[in-house]
């Protein structure tokens, strides 16, 4: 074994480089080096080369594998691995070319998925976090991270990294706290695949093939079966979508600039491409160009001046669905223009226009006709600074496009006009505003004319005559991040899925349960294997009032018996009111990692909250049993959010004590004879009743059990 190990260091010298593509002999670049494989397994791998070459792999712990490339040059062969150890040289050669791949680990490897919650990095605002990135030092765990990026490009120049402080503080920070516990417990080495984006819905991540088979989407879905033909199809049908809209309707189309989603200069590997994309959206014209001209009349467009009086109330900042009182995907995403008149005495200086929180997504802002700037992120903070030289004494002019792509589109904090001396929020009364396009495919939008009083009035007949193509370049179309961001590591062999996501489908929960489920069996077709998946719930939040948060929660939690080998980590204790990206992400990885130590690796825990199982009547009150009780139910302080109906199924709260190990809620004046029970039935609510382990109970609501 140590002869086998000096040759492979020998090679290893004499090789000139340990990329992974050489000629025609050519790997993904999740194969690198530092890269950790499923020990114990018969792991894939998988490449190009010239057609009918042979591929041989030899591994310095002994294993070597074989096969041919076919006639399109593709190969694939598995090799087998041992138990967990390292490090080890792998060499991967046809007749001609050799790669060899060093410091190669073998332990358990994971894949990490969702949306901005599983993306959330461990330097974006997590608790503790200088002190978490500061101690990240863990040679034995490593990260691959596949970026938010459509075209393909940036992964390519990805490869495995070792933990350290700089490594880790790019790092899925509950992707790494899942990692670190279970590395900490079983002491082998730990991988994480990390592959999410922020604001997808769930059928952004399976596959067209899949989606055709789900009574949600078979319809909104490419009829093809070949998947070289399925973006053909699309963009054939988006084309003629385009015409029939501008035929009906007058509305124009027009295609974003493109790569069209190329908004982190972080991940950019071009500079060159990130300077066009950047200039492209300077100078983009969707018939809206006269809207940052001082003389333009803006006196037809909307204000909140002209909002209901018994709807102002509701406006937080300048967030398009409550401007538009619109839940409606239609209204709170698209091109928005703002436009306000603001007098300046003193033009001696500089001043900045600030938004702390940013402005959800893009904008191109304007002060008298100037462009000065041009931001393309959810909540990336605007400074921008306004030259004296373009100042004007008495009436200057802001003027600002905002094009939203999902979620919630507008300021996410009060915009501020200020400099070295002086300091003035600029309050949303103050602007005039006009919804110019509508959002449409992910990459294209639909110029209207529509005035404000329609919009309000009659959004949702418009929204049902409006002829939708399919969403091409973007991660929130139908099987696009699946494509895009899954499908370059499949098959790599993993030990299982953490997954986080469900805020972008709060008001699809209806149809989430068959989603969610028909995901994870996608998955595992794509794999070829029935692999374990566990995965986060989503935290309470105030949302607003027309979404149902809870119920997606209940559809999560339902999931846990409708699909084998599954696990959820509750987090009904972590929330925070007013934002859905909670900076506690230790609890998730640890959680997470709970139920895997628990499932997979026979650690004798308890690795769950309590889970409602049933409820008995009694004469004067309901009487709860729960599953995953652990040492005993607890509380923190009293309990809370316990609510009774009767035969009608209206609901109010009710007195509840643990007793005897389970839950007593008592009946009310209002309800004498209890029949059904609820927990944590609100967008917004912190959990009080645990486990002795301090796990947290899932919400529930017993009229669902049916």
């Amino acid at each position: 074994m140590k002869i086998k190990k000096i040759l492979f260091l020998i090679l290893a010298i004499f090789i000139t480089s340990c990329n992974n593509q050489y000629g025609d002999l050519n790997l993904p670049s999740v194969f690198s080096n530092h890269m950790v494989l499923q020990q114990k397994s018969n792991v894939s791998f998988w490449g190009e080369s010239n057609l009918n070459d042979k591929i041989t792999i030899r591994a310095s712990w002994g294993e070597t594998s074989s096969t041919k490339a076919d006639n399109n040059g593709k190969w694939q062969l598995s090799l087998a691995t041992p138990k967990a150890g390292g490090p080890y040289n792998i060499e991967v050669k046809n007749d001609r070319q050799s790669i060899v791949f060093n410091d190669v680990l073998v332990g358990e490897v994971w894949l990490a998925s969702g949306q901005s919650n599983m993306g959330m990095i461990l330097s974006d605002g997590v608790e503790n976090q200088q002190q978490e990135i500061e101690n990240a030092n863990y040679n034995d765990i490593r990260f691959f991270s596949v970026l938010e990026d459509l075209t393909g490009e940036s992964i390519k120049q990805q490869k495995w990294l070792k933990t350290n402080p700089k490594n880790a503080s790019k790092y899925s920070a509950a992707a790494y706290f899942f990692a670190r516990e279970l590395h900490t417990k079983l002491n082998i080495p730990i991988g994480v695949i990390s592959s999410s984006w922020g604001g997808t819905n769930i059928k952004n991540w399976i596959s067209n093939k899949k989606l055709k088979t789900l009574t949600p989407t078979k319809n909104q879905v490419p009829k093809t079966e070949e998947n070289d033909f399925v973006q053909l199809e699309r963009e054939k049908y988006n084309d003629s979508i385009a015409k029939l809209n501008n035929e009906q309707y007058g509305l124009f189309t027009f295609d974003l600039p493109k790569p069209y989603f190329l908004w982190n200069e972080k991940i950019v590997w071009n500079v060159d491409l990130w300077k066009k994309f950047k200039n492209d959206w300077e100078n983009i014209d969707f018939i809206d160009f006269n809207y940052k001209k001082i003389n333009f009349d803006d006196s037809k467009w909307g204000s909140i001046p002209k909002i209901r009086e018994e709807d102002r109330s509701k406006i937080k900042d300048g967030v398009f669905n409550y401007i538009f009182k619109s839940n409606s995907s239609l209204l709170s995403t698209g091109v928005v223009w703002l436009r306000a008149k603001i007098n300046i005495d003193d033009i001696s200086r500089d001043y900045y226009l600030y938004v702390e929180k940013g402005i959800n997504r893009v904008d191109q802002t304007f002060f008298n006709e100037n462009l000065i700037g041009n931001t393309f992120s959810i909540d990336g903070k605007r400074n921008y600074r306004i030259p004296k030289e373009i100042l004007k004494k008495g009436e200057n002019l802001i003027a600002i496009r905002v094009t939203n792509l999902s979620g919630d589109g507008g300021f996410r904090s009060p915009v501020i006009l200020k400099n070295d001396v002086f300091s003035n929020e600029i309050n949303i009364s103050e602007f005039k505003f006009k919804h110019h396009a509508f959002l449409t495919n992910g990459s294209s939008i639909m110029v209207h004319d529509y005035p404000y009083d329609k919009l309000i009035d009659n959004y949702e007949n418009i929204e049902k005559k409006i002829h939708r193509g399919y969403v091409t370049n973007s991660p929130y179309g139908n099987s696009i991040s699946f494509e895009k961001m899954l499908q370059p590591v499949i098959p790599y062999t993993i030990k299982g899925v953490i997954w986080y996501q469900g805020e972008n489908n709060v008001n699809e929960y209806k149809e989430y349960l068959e989603l969610f489920s028909g995901m994870i069996d996608d998955w595992r077709e794509n794999w070829g294997y029935d692999f374990p998946f566990y995965y986060a719930q989503i935290t309470p939040n105030i949302y607003n009032d027309s979404l149902l948060s809870h119920e997606l929660r209940d559809v999560q939690r339902l999931a846990l018996k409708n699909t084998f080998k599954t696990g959820m980590a509750s987090l009904l204790d972590v929330g925070l009111e007013n934002n859905n990206h909670s900076p506690k992400k230790q609890p998730v990885g640890k959680r997470l990692a709970l139920l895997a130590l628990n499932n997979d690796y026979n650690f004798d825990i308890v690795s769950s909250g309590p889970l409602y199982a049933s409820h008995k009547i009694f004469k004067d009150y309901l009487e709860i049993d729960f599953d995953h009780k652990g040492s005993g139910l607890n509380s923190k302080g009293e309990l809370k959010d316990f609510e009774i109906a009767g035969e009608d199924k209206i609901f109010y709260p009710a007195l509840a004590q643990i007793v005897n190990n389970k839950v007593r809620v008592f009946s009310t004046p209002n309800v004498k004879y209890p029949k059904h029970v609820r927990y944590g039935w609100k967008n917004w609510v912190i959990g009080t009743l645990f486990n002795e382990e301090g796990l947290p109970a899932s919400s529930f609501n017993s009229i669902n059990e049916n």
